[in-house]
């Protein structure tokens, strides 16, 4: 929708005269109606010096994100995405912003990883992982490759590769050492296997393996997890761990399986529902450090379940007090999905999943692939990222949360953004209506079956957000509810007290009836949810230290989406939730 056909709030004088429509006063303040952007579309474009919408452009699967940190590096300060774009080399993306991607190897002229002729991949080469290790100023990549030297013992011999380089474009090599060079994997045959039937006795001949995922625990141990693929007479993927000894030099008598396809916990026989009953997969994994408040760590254990190319595809978490578990993984419940298609029930994202996380200056965020195609999936997948945040459920357990899948305007991060989420230092409170503190609690109410609340009211209402003194604000979003029956059509009214240089005295700002993007967030098949949209106005800089939003019920929908009862008789809306408020503020 263009800019509002009313006149701009500018902070000069002559722009003020020009500017202003001044309506009735309430406390002797002149009301002014603001000039906003709603951000709605025909085109579907947005500004993105504000937000990021992921409209999965990059073909990149399985994402592993690092940011780099060496100074001395050319890259220094750039985010580094690798994953799966080709089964017979590996190129990497770069940004600045985690939003904005350019394909380095493209830049750069060559690939990241072309194996050499005599490497024991030769192709299936997926999921890179790259580490970089300050003590040698190295990047090491984990990959997994099919082995051209075991075909004569199965032809599916997948197994994990290690590729070293000085920088984290590459061109990374094979790595050498006295047990290591391009013909060899990263785990010695005999080794691993003695090691594997300790817990799988009818493991073999081969411990295939795919998507390692190195990590470093506070402790400086070295780690690396991995996915053993259709290991054991069960021909299920289970994800495994083991410690390391240097980069090169794996640690077997530590090897420990870490989770077991179907079930909760490794040695347990209560069958994890969320995983269907003909799941076979456990894959994609990523280990999240958190450290609690009484200073010890939790290990959270992120994977992936479900056949990658079935919309079912999805991210599942596991917890343990230690590396290596044991671990077990959280019901529906406790919010053990937390990256889904809410059980194939939305129509806008399709297999999110195989992620990794990265934090940007104070805030986390999860990088994973989706189907490009959003409604049928298949093999052509894109990186998208959202919003992560440690919570804590209903259990009062602190477990992680992710506010997506989104396919919606969401805030930029906000180390590269001018602006930034302030509602949270608001007072908040409201005339009618219950779960308040819902509305600046920082998670996005997207799936039906979560402890997040939702603000409800079934009575009109206004919502105050008091800053106790002035904070410059240049936008305002509104997120509605995952309930299609209780999502509002617009918002009635919202006020903002404000100040400039020439009404020092103060002024309201107004604007009636902002209007919610339906089109965009409605599933196209059904009378349900797009989760996670918000109605948006977006605005030239404002002094406020008051905003008042107001909701009038009963209201009336729109034809397009008008409610009816039992009977088919239309009805009017009786009750309104919120998701969360954002104000874009310094």
């Amino acid at each position: 929708m263009k800019m509002r056909s009313v006149i701009a709030l500018l902070l000069s004088v002559v722009t003020i005269i020009a500017s202003f429509t001044l309506g009735s006063c309430t406390s002797q303040k002149p009301k002014i109606q603001l000039s906003y952007d709603d951000q709605i579309k025909e085109d579907n474009s947005f500004n993105n010096n504000l937000f990021y919408r992921n409209d999965l452009v990059i073909p990149v699967a399985d994402p592993s994100v690092i940011h780099i940190t060496d100074k001395d590096s050319s890259e220094y300060g750039y985010y580094y995405c690798y994953g799966t774009n080709s089964t017979t080399s590996f190129i990497a993306y770069r940004s600045k912003d985690l939003v904005t991607w350019e394909n380095v190897s493209d830049l750069k002229g060559f690939p990241v990883f072309y194996p050499p002729d005599d490497n024991f991949a030769y192709d299936t080469l997926w999921a890179p992982e790259v580490i970089y290790d300050e003590s040698d100023g190295k990047y090491y990549m984990f990959y997994s490759g099919n082995n051209r030297y075991k075909q004569d013992v199965d032809s599916w011999a997948v197994m994990i590769g290690l590729a070293v380089a000085d920088e984290p474009y590459g061109p990374f090599v094979p790595y050498v050492d006295a047990t290591h060079n391009a013909k060899t994997t990263l785990f010695d045959d005999e080794k691993i296997m003695a090691a594997a039937r300790r817990t799988l006795p009818d493991a073999g001949p081969l411990w295939t393996c795919i998507d390692p995922h190195p990590f470093v625990a506070p402790d400086g141990t070295k780690y690396l997890i991995f996915t053993a693929d259709r290991a054991g007479k069960y021909q299920k993927t289970q994800i495994w761990g083991i410690k390391m000894k240097s980069w090169g030099e794996p640690d077997y008598d530590t090897l420990t399986q870490l989770t077991k396809t179907g079930y909760y916990t490794v040695d347990g026989e209560e069958i994890n529902p969320a995983e269907g009953k003909n799941n076979n997969i456990n894959e994609g994994s990523f280990i999240y450090i958190h450290k609690k408040s009484d200073g010890t760590y939790r290990y959270i254990l992120v994977l992936s379940i479900n056949s990658y190319r079935d919309k079912s595809y999805c991210v599942i978490q596991a917890v343990a007090d230690n590396p290596l578990g044991p671990y077990r993984k959280l019901t529906e419940e406790e919010g053990g999905i937390i990256l889904s298609t809410d059980h194939m029930s939305w129509d806008f994202i399709s297999g999110p999943g195989h992620n990794s996380f990265i934090r940007v200056g104070d805030e986390m965020f999860i990088v994973y692939h989706a189907h490009i195609d959003r409604e049928k999936g298949g093999s052509e997948r894109a990186i998208a990222i959202d919003r992560v945040c440690i919570t804590t459920n209903d259990k009062g357990e602190e477990v992680l949360y992710v506010n997506g899948p989104t396919w919606s305007l969401q805030p930029r991060p906000v180390l590269y953004s001018d602006y930034k989420n302030i509602a949270s230092d608001a007072k908040v409170s409201a005339t009618n209506g219950s779960n308040v503190e819902a509305l600046t609690d920082g998670l996005l109410s997207l799936y039906k079956q979560s402890f997040v609340k939702e603000f409800e009211t079934d009575k009109t209402t206004t919502i105050t957000l008091d800053f106790g003194d002035y904070r410059e604000i240049t936008g305002l979003m509104i997120y509605n509810s995952k309930n299609y029956e209780k999502a509002f059509p617009e918002v009635t009214n919202i006020e903002f007290d404000f100040v400039n240089d020439e009404l020092p005295n103060g002024a309201i700002a107004y604007i009636n009836n902002l209007k919610f993007n339906w089109k965009m967030y409605k599933n196209e098949y059904a009378d349900e949810m797009r989760p996670g949209g918000s109605a948006v106005a977006i605005f030239n800089p404002l002094k406020v230290k008051q905003i008042r939003i107001t909701f009038k019920l009963p209201m009336t929908r729109p034809e397009d989406i008008q409610l009816m009862d039992d009977q088919g008789y239309i009805i009017d809306q009786t009750s309104v939730a919120l998701s969360e408020i954002v104000v874009l503020g310094k």
